[in-house]
């Protein structure tokens, strides 16, 4: 695999792919160093030159799910950490103004006994 120099992604890994906690050391390695090639193979702007670099791009073709590329199975999961959808749920409590002994407003508390 080619290095065309590091790579970066400040928009979704600001402090870095080692800072994340979302790739080892060594993924965060194979992305900075050969993130650019790999961007580049997947996005159809490059053409490969070597065997590793024909394996990366098969990886990715229809029937390609089994990879046994470092490289590929590196690309994969930062797609997967990229372009995953996000979902927020809206969710509220309810807040009670008081304890349930509150709203009893009986002035029937008193036991009276009659003799």
């Amino acid at each position: 695999m080619r290095n065309l120099g590091k790579f970066f992604d400040n928009k979704h890994f600001a402090r870095g792919f080692n800072r994340s906690g979302e790739f080892t050391i060594n993924e965060a390695q194979v992305l900075e160093n050969f993130g650019r090639t790999m961007k580049g193979l997947y996005e159809g702007s490059l053409t490969p030159e070597n065997s590793d670099e024909h394996e990366f791009i098969s990886a990715f073709q229809e029937g390609g799910e089994y990879v046994k590329s470092q490289y590929a199975n590196c690309w994969k999961k930062y797609l997967n950490k990229t372009q995953r959808k996000r979902t927020y749920t809206l969710c509220s409590t309810v807040k009670s103004t008081g304890s349930s002994y509150d709203d009893d407003d009986s002035d029937n508390d008193d036991i009276v006994i009659e003799d």
